[in-house]
């Protein structure tokens, strides 16, 4: 069975593009290309949708 990942983990899957590298490569700036946000607070562990409204994590035209 897989182990849990911690929540620094979890949350490292957002990328570690900045917004001026993301636009660059023609990402959303805000979820660097997921499409979602990870977010972890107490082990509690969720995925949100991208609050920019992008188009699966590409850059809005």
């Amino acid at each position: 069975m897989p182990r849990k990942m911690t929540d620094q983990e979890w949350e490292a899957q957002n990328g570690s593009l900045s917004p001026d590298q993301a636009r660059a490569r023609n990402l959303c700036w805000c979820c660097t290309g997921n499409g979602v946000l990870f977010t972890a607070f107490g082990g509690v562990q969720r995925r949100v949708p991208c609050p920019e409204k992008c188009d699966n994590g590409k850059a809005r035209r």
